[in-house]
């Protein structure tokens, strides 16, 4: 990669996905090497709704932290916030996907959803699979399931 995306959702995968793949061991590294200024980052990326974790050494949707602290000490309210972060990372991961013409990024949000999808709320991800083994996982159908995910908990969120 010769240079950091400008759009936002690209920007935060390319970023996450450097970092996770330990191409770069700091924030700061990755942006010096990119002729970018880390706070700046930092601004132009709240900006655009997130916020980077220093402990996850991960831009996060602002707010992610608070809903799982607020699942992890209420569990009454772990239903909801499962909902709120599936649907937050579905949406965001979906945006880049769909727009995305470079294969390795695509590769790796498929990657990151499967992830994500085998460490989820298990009665979360039987409802969305509707009975499906390989929903989100399969390579094949991918987009039409992220979608079908994004769908559904649009659904149950605001409807």
């Amino acid at each position: 990669m010769d240079f950091l995306p400008h759009d936002p959702a690209i920007l935060v995968s390319a970023v996450n996905m450097l970092l996770r793949d330990e191409e770069f061991d700091s924030l700061e590294s990755l942006c010096y090497n990119f002729n970018q200024e880390p706070e700046q980052l930092k601004a132009y990326l709240l900006q655009h709704g997130f916020v980077f974790s220093r402990e996850q050494l991960q831009f996060r949707p602002v707010g992610y932290d608070d809903l799982m602290a607020e699942a992890e000490g209420n569990e009454n309210q772990v239903a909801k916030s499962a909902l709120q972060i599936a649907y937050s990372f579905f949406h965001q991961k979906l945006q880049v996907y769909a727009h995305s013409t470079m294969a390795w990024q695509r590769d790796d949000i498929e990657v990151a959803i499967a992830d994500y999808a085998a460490q989820m709320n298990p009665e979360l991800y039987r409802s969305l699979a509707g009975g499906r083994q390989d929903f989100l996982i399969s390579h094949s159908r991918f987009e039409e399931d992220l979608e079908a995910a994004v769908g559904q908990l649009e659904k149950l969120l605001y409807e």
